[in-house]
């Protein structure tokens, strides 16, 4: 018989004592010789005989229950345990995005492969593995990644692909981002960066607990964060990847926020990160082509088909959608006009195909996964769990906000892919497994509320 209904019961069976021991206490005799006295006892040791004798105590009483119970409340909510809202909106953007991929990346797939199908497969195949990596991982108990070994294989994996990439990778654009595997093609290693950063964040604030309120406890409130940060960040730096470096250092400082830390840790983190800033720009880290992108931001037709090509026809995609856009696959602007209109640039497809209406129902799916990412936060049955979701929809958040601002021209442009949209097989498998993990997170979040 399983042990936790057998448990649930002996809990059901215990509240019945003190009724028991009530009515035993009660049948003590009363001070006074009164017959009302003697009538009251008698009548009292009548409802404790009924109450004695109507029940069969101990394991009988446990097995009776157990044999006329249905199915309890826990196990009809493991009928679907994760939280339903959220896994819709990751499967409805999953599902929108490779049609609209398919759809950016139709003439450059003709152009480049023979076929408008090739992107579409391979980011299906892609999308397939990465649903089930998120399904095993949301029935995955994601206390377990505070085993040390864990922890410490994942930040080993990722330090180790940074530096690979670092001597090996291959050069696109002027960046150094990808790594070449044989039979899998290229992967970023900085999308597990993101992650791994999270994971040991959301492990030593855990660990720490009500020590991180303490302004002296320096051992756990500045050199875990510099552990961090410091063994991932400067080789995601020296890859000249601005766009990861901003939604990592953005995302650690959001995890440590929530995690209650002393406030004057959280003046000196601002203050590290202007001093790591400035290094970088002494180094020359991003200065080189960071700062030629901010004229043509400012004002794109002074370099027409130079830096500010992209960003024009960027800007021609969105304007021609106008409310209602010009129907799915009737895009002008991705007949080999708009560089990247699969990858970085596919919202300004969406734009144009979709109109105004379509932008603001991608827009609105993803403040639903943030809105409802963060609800499950708030209701993690531990502070490891919440500042995992934290860390895991504040990257998600930022990445979509830098795109779109940068598709719109709002902010200048960096290289940055929009989840769930843009084409790339290692960033949509490594986000549906997050989505996994912030899914295992509702779960026992689901089961705590509903025992």
């Amino acid at each position: 018989m399983d042990g936790r209904k057998r448990a649930k019961a002996h809990k059901e069976y215990e509240s019945i004592r003190p009724q028991q021991n009530t009515l035993r206490l009660n049948t003590q005799p009363m001070p006074g010789p009164s017959k009302n006295d003697a009538r009251h006892r008698r009548a009292l040791n009548r409802e404790y005989e009924k109450v004695v004798t109507s029940e069969p105590a101990g394991e009988s009483r446990v097995d009776r229950m157990l044999a006329s119970e249905g199915p309890s409340p826990k196990l009809r909510a493991r009928f679907f345990p994760m939280d339903a809202v959220f896994f819709t909106v990751v499967i409805a953007l999953l599902c929108f995005g490779l049609v609209m991929m398919y759809s950016a990346g139709s003439a450059w797939s003709q152009y480049y492969y023979g076929t408008d199908t090739y992107y579409l497969r391979r980011q299906a195949v892609f999308a397939v593995i990465g649903v089930a990596l998120m399904i095993v991982l949301a029935h995955f108990d994601y206390t377990r990644l505070k085993k040390w070994y864990l922890l410490l294989g994942i930040w080993g994996a990722t330090v180790a692909m940074l530096g690979a990439v670092l001597l090996f990778g291959r050069t696109a654009n002027g960046a150094q981002r990808w790594l070449e595997i044989p039979g899998i093609g290229s992967i970023q290693p900085s999308e597990v960066a993101k992650f791994t950063v999270v994971l040991m964040l959301a492990w030593f604030a855990d660990r720490a607990g009500g020590r991180l309120k303490r302004f002296r406890s320096f051992g756990w409130s500045v050199l875990p964060p510099l552990l961090a940060l410091g063994t991932i960040v400067p080789l995601v730096m020296l890859e000249r990847h601005l766009s990861a470096t901003v939604i990592i250092v953005v995302t650690a400082f959001v995890v440590i926020f929530n995690s209650e830390i002393h406030w004057g840790y959280l003046v000196g983190a601002l203050g590290l990160g202007g001093a790591g800033v400035a290094f970088a720009i002494k180094l020359k880290l991003f200065a080189e082509y960071a700062t030629a992108r901010i004229p043509v931001w400012k004002d794109p037709f002074i370099d027409p088909l130079g830096l500010g090509y992209q960003t024009i026809q960027s800007l021609y995609a969105i304007s021609a959608g106008g409310i209602f856009g010009l129907g799915l696959g009737n895009s002008r602007q991705k007949q080999l006009y708009l560089p990247e209109a699969h990858n970085d640039y596919v919202f300004a497809i969406v734009c144009e195909e979709l109109g105004m209406v379509g932008a603001i129902f991608v827009i609105a799916l993803f403040a639903l996964l943030i809105i409802r990412g963060f609800w499950i936060a708030m209701h993690s049955r531990d502070r490891f769990g919440a500042l995992l979701v934290i860390g895991i929809t504040t990257h998600v958040a930022l990445q979509a906000l830098l795109n779109i601002a940068v598709v719109t021209n709002a902010i200048p442009v960096t290289g940055v892919s929009l989840p769930f949209f843009s084409y790339g097989g290692s960033s949509l498998v490594m986000l549906l497994a997050e989505m996994g993990v912030v899914l295992s997170v509702s779960k026992q979040m689901h089961v705590e509320r509903n025992g």
